[in-house]
C-alpha cells in the first residue's frame, strides 16, 4: 500500500547492487536457527522434498533446506544474487540447481513442486503484482503440495518505526517495501484464489535490532536467544503463511 512500482530493471539494480554486501556469518545465529526451525516445524520432514525458492536472494534459508535432504530449485532476476547462492552452496557441497528467471515468467513447471517457497520478497511489490506472484507460485505447487510465504510483519512496531527513521536518513537499502500483518496476507491470497490458508507471527526480538544499540541491548538483556526469536506474537518480526493445495 503506497509504494511505487518498479520495472524489472529497477529491481535487479537494487538487488544486485544489496547482494555485493551479502553475508553468511549470520548462519549459525540465534535469529537464523530460530527461522530455520520454524519454517522447517511448519514443512515437515524435509528430505526428499521437491522445493522451489522464488527470489531466492542469499539461498541461505534454501540451503538449510538442502542440507536436511531436500531437493532445491531457486530462481532470482539477479545474476549477482545467483552467484553468491551458488558458491553458498558449493562451499556446503549442497546440490541445488539456480535459474536467472523473472518471478512472474518463470518457465518452472506447473504442479510440480512439494513446496513452493519464498521469503522477504512479495513485500517488495504493488498488491497488483502482490497477487499475480502468490498466484503464479500457487500454480507451481503440485496437489498436496505447500505454498509457503515469510514476510516482515508490519504490526512490528519498533521495526516499522526504526524503518521510517532509516527512509528519512537515506539509509534504508531494499529499496520500496510494503510490510504485510496476517490478515492482508490472507486478504491478497483470496484474492488469488487460496482460501484456506494458515499463519503465525513470531519473534519479538529483531525489530529492535534495526535501532542503534538495539542488538547489543538485547544480548545484555539475554533475549537473543533461539527460544525468545522463536516465540510468537502478533507484533512479532516475521508473518509465517502457508496454504496446502487440494489432492486431485
Amino acid at each position: 500500500m503506497g509504494i511505487k512500482k518498479l520495472s524489472e530493471k529497477q529491481l535487479n539494480q537494487i538487488w544486485s547492487k544489496e547482494a555485493k554486501h551479502y553475508s553468511t556469518l549470520a548462519e549459525n545465529s540465534p535469529d537464523y536457527l530460530a527461522h530455520f526451525q520454524i519454517l522447517e516445524k511448519v514443512i515437515g520432514n524435509l528430505k526428499g522434498k521437491k522445493i522451489a525458492d522464488i527470489g531466492s536472494g542469499t539461498a541461505i534459508t534454501s540451503a538449510y533446506f538442502a542440507g536436511k535432504g531436500a531437493n532445491l530449485t531457486l530462481i532470482d532476476i539477479s545474476a549477482e544474487a545467483l552467484r553468491f547462492g551458488k558458491k553458498y552452496f558449493a562451499q556446503k557441497k549442497l546440490p541445488g540447481q539456480f535459474l536467472k528467471q523473472n518471478a512472474f515468467s518463470t518457465k518452472l513447471p506447473k504442479n510440480s513442486f512439494d513446496v513452493v517457497w519464498n521469503g522477504g520478497v512479495i513485500e517488495h511489490f504493488v498488491d497488483e503484482d502482490k497477487v499475480k506472484l502468490i498466484k503464479k507460485m500457487w500454480q507451481l505447487v503440485k496437489p498436496g503440495g505447500m505454498l509457503l510465504i515469510a514476510v516482515p510483519n508490519a504490526l512490528d512496531i519498533p521495526f516499522m518505526l526504526a524503518k521510517q527513521l532509516l527512509i528519512l536518513r537515506k539509509k534504508w537499502n531494499f529499496g520500496e517495501e510494503d510490510d504485510l500483518t496476517e490478515s492482508r496476507m490472507r486478504q491478497l491470497a483470496r484474492l488469488a484464489g487460496i482460501t484456506k490458508t494458515q499463519s503465525f507471527c513470531y519473534n519479538p526480538i529483531v525489530g529492535w535490532w534495526f535501532f542503534p544499540y538495539g542488538k547489543e541491548i538485547t544480548t545484555t538483556l539475554r533475549l537473543n536467544t533461539v527460544k525468545f526469536h522463536q516465540a510468537k506474537y502478533i507484533f512479532g518480526h516475521n508473518v509465517v503463511f502457508w496454504a496446502i493445495k487440494d489432492s486431485d
